[in-house]
């Protein structure tokens, strides 16, 4: 499936502009896939630098946290993005591949999910990322969602149902005894799964925050969450 190239052209361009401009944007953005697939919840923009995925913006913290999620157990925001494929998930509660994300969309109401690869420079440069409460949300409607994220760097300006927040609004100070328990369970849940030690759990577990723009204890809870 070939990457979304006028959508890499848009986001290189926001790297220059103000934090309202990409909300404003990224609104516009929404709204056109809101009127697509209408249970659409929300949806994320993540780039790849350096070899790593970061969320550039996202419509809520949930979104933005599910994205941490798949940076410490991968998922389709990260296959997407450093393969250039697109990869579609009809229900989650069907998906054997990524379990833990899986776990984590049902507990925030997500039943299917969509990553559209960008491209930029002969490469690929991230993925739009799409969440909605309903199965099989996107299937049959996936080439207007392509046009809708590729439609050009002419978005408009628009005020969308979903709110948005930026990698730059990141808290990330744990703050209260609950926060710092939960932390320590998810910790323990990455040394668990991935058989690392506590120091490399906590660095996994930060870094995935960092990247996808939440503070640790919203990655923590993602990471956590069971429906």
């Amino acid at each position: 499936m070939e990457p979304v190239p006028e959508t890499a052209e848009v986001l290189r361009s926001l790297n220059q502009t103000s934090e309202r401009d990409l909300a404003e944007m990224i609104d516009a953005l929404a709204e056109r896939v809101v009127a697509i697939v209408p249970s659409c919840v929300g949806l994320s923009v993540s780039l790849v630098d350096s070899g790593l995925t970061f969320t550039l913006v996202a419509t809520t913290e949930q979104v933005a946290a599910l994205d941490a999620v798949q940076y410490v157990a991968s998922g389709p925001c990260v296959e997407s993005a450093s393969t250039g494929d697109e990869i579609q998930l009809d229900d989650v509660l069907d998906e054997a591949r990524w379990q833990h994300f899986a776990r984590a969309a049902a507990a925030q109401d997500v039943r299917s999910t969509l990553s559209l690869p960008l491209a930029a420079g002969g490469g690929i440069a991230g993925a739009v990322n799409l969440y909605a409460a309903d199965p099989r949300a996107f299937a049959g409607v996936e080439e207007e969602l392509r046009r809708a994220v590729g439609g050009g760097q002419d978005l408009g300006v628009s005020n969308a149902d979903l709110p948005f927040r930026t990698r730059e609004s990141a808290r990330g100070a744990t703050r209260t005894l609950d926060e710092l328990d939960l932390v320590e369970q998810a910790v323990g849940f990455v040394m668990a799964e991935q058989r690392v030690g506590a120091d490399e759990a906590r660095r996994r577990l930060t870094d995935a925050a960092e990247r996808a723009g939440v503070d640790v204890p919203s990655a923590a809870r993602a990471l956590m969450l069971r429906r």
